[in-house]
């Protein structure tokens, strides 16, 4: 744990109340059989859950495959898991519930604790939502996915922050100019799904790489179909963000990990995505990843979304990818680090 790291994880620890059992996870080479059948438990220090009287219900929903039949084309280790991209738009129709009127800024601190996977026929999960609060960029919603109980406790899967506003804000400016150029990447769409990454055909959402670098990767992605494809009744009539897009993101991660340090990865923490428009454009987009450190075990970046004029669609910054060996197989069984 560097000095910075552990300074924080101290002080957050000691700022809360003392009537919490706590475990602390922080970094490292940590991983059991969890890794190799879905999304990692947290890889950094996280807070313990607010009481429950805090929080209200925004909705429950029980999940198979036949209802989410999205989650066929996410089996990781011969298991689907619910993949990061409908979480986070879980997330955002939570926050909404008892604030109509209000557009999704963005969130904050989106950190997974425990991955949703499906060890039986049915899994049913809770969105809870918290008091809505001033914030900076306007007002903000703090949210938790929950299912069922493990030792008498809920199960806490993910927790993030919705940063809700009346208006959205104009994008910052950003230069990408250098990461932008073509560089020849010789890998195909084809070759990346079947050789690389695990992502059945519905989340097949790069269709081309342009550029993969030390310094990061740049594709271009398709956007969701509509939400009634993906799933029998959906909460909405439309996307809030675009989980294609977003999906299509991490899995870029996971390659540039793959193309840089023959290994996979998968996403477990963000620290910010803001989104300056209130849809993705239907014909997809341009992402471009910069990598900020990549270490043995995890890679951080930041996202941007591009559309076709180069324009800033959204941001994703501060994001968090862990990477391990085990991932490979999980990833493809027959996997060869030749590939």
């Amino acid at each position: 744990i560097s000095l910075p790291e552990g300074a924080r994880s101290l002080v957050e620890e000691m700022g809360y109340a003392d009537d919490y059992q706590i475990e602390v996870f922080v970094g490292g080479p940590f991983f059991s059989d969890s890794v190799a059948t879905g999304m990692p438990e947290s890889a950094v220090s996280a807070p313990p859950p607010k009481p429950m009287r805090d929080y209200s219900v925004a909705f429950e929903r029980e999940l198979d495959l036949d209802t989410y039949p999205i989650l066929n084309s996410h089996i990781i280790g011969g298991k689907a898991v619910v993949p990061l991209a409908l979480i986070a738009e879980w997330i955002c129709h939570g926050a909404l519930h008892e604030n109509p009127g209000l557009l999704v800024h963005g969130l904050d601190d989106i950190r997974i604790l425990k991955g949703i996977r499906f060890d039986a026929d049915k899994k049913l999960v809770r969105l809870m939502a918290g008091k809505i609060h001033s914030h900076d960029d306007g007002y903000a919603v703090d949210v938790e996915l929950r299912n069922g109980f493990q030792n008498g406790r809920d199960i806490l899967h993910c927790r993030a922050k919705a940063v809700l506003a009346e208006k959205l804000t104009p994008p910052p400016p950003v230069n990408l100019r250098a990461l932008l150029e073509d560089n020849g990447y010789n890998r195909s769409a084809s070759e990346i799904y079947t050789d690389i990454l695990f992502h059945g055909h519905q989340l097949h959402g790069i269709q081309a790489v342009a550029s993969c670098s030390p310094a990061g990767m740049v594709a271009r992605v398709s956007a969701s179909p509509a939400p009634a494809d993906w799933i029998k009744t959906p909460l909405r009539n439309t996307w809030i963000a675009d989980p294609l897009i977003l999906d299509s993101a991490f899995q870029m991660a996971s390659l540039w990990c793959f193309e840089q340090h023959r290994t996979v990865s998968l996403p477990s923490y963000a620290a910010s995505y803001r989104q300056y428009r209130q849809r993705f454009p239907e014909n997809g987009c341009t992402v471009a990843l910069e990598v900020t450190s990549a270490s043995a075990h995890k890679m951080r970046g930041d996202f941007t979304f591009l559309d076709g004029d180069e324009s800033v669609i959204a941001r994703l910054t501060g994001f968090e990818a862990v990477m391990d060996a085990s991932l490979n197989q999980a990833f493809k069984p027959d996997f060869q680090t030749s590939n």
